[in-house]
Parts: C-alpha cells; structure tokens; sequence
C-alpha cells in the first residue's frame, strides 16, 4: 500500500510542479491587470452617467427621451462592473484558487 502510494506522489510530482507555478504566474497577472481593469471600469461608468444624463435631461445635445441612449447607457454600465473588481477579476480569482485547492489536494496525497 506504501509503494503505490509513493508510485502516485512521483507520477504526480510534475503536475504539481506545473500547477505551482501556473497558479503563481496567474495571481501574478491577474492582480496587475485588475488595476488596468479598474481604470477602464471607472472611464465606462463616467460615459455611462454621461448617457444617463443625456436620456433623462438632453444634455450636451439637447435630444432627452431617445431610447437607444438609454439602452447605450445601461450596456455601459454593465460592461463597467464586469470590469470592476466584482466582475472578471474576482471570477478568475475563484477559478485560480480552485486550481490552487487541486494543487493542495495532490500535495496532499
């Protein structure tokens, strides 16, 4: 039972290897790109509020009531928070700890 057990661990070693370090470059990305990510959501929430403005009061054109700014402005503010913190950065955190608690497991073994 020892030796299949120690049979295991070295065919596995690799693969535990490979996530290691696949998990520590990912964070690594992901935690840099979720600045650049930040920005882009918080310029996609200024133009949101800008079409907001635009449906309800007419401002800077003078056109209120136009439905496809408001369709515009509701896109807008969607596409902002999966690019917030909350959205695609958190999703990929979760699926790169799930990957880390697989590394975990075979660590385990």
């Amino acid at each position: 039972m020892i030796a299949f057990r120690v049979l295991i661990k070295v065919l596995l070693f690799p693969l535990s290897i490979l996530l290691t370090i696949f998990v520590a470059v990912s964070k690594f990305v992901i935690e840099r790109c979720a600045v650049l990510l930040n920005i882009f959501s918080g310029i996609m929430f200024l133009a949101a509020l800008a079409g907001y403005a635009q449906y309800l009061f007419g401002w800077p054109i003078g056109n209120a009531g136009n439905t496809s700014t408001l369709q515009l402005a509701i896109f807008g503010t969607a596409f902002a928070f999966m690019l917030s913190p909350y959205g695609l950065p958190l999703l990929a955190m979760c699926l790169i700890n799930m990957l880390d608690g697989l590394n975990c497991a075979i660590k385990s073994i």
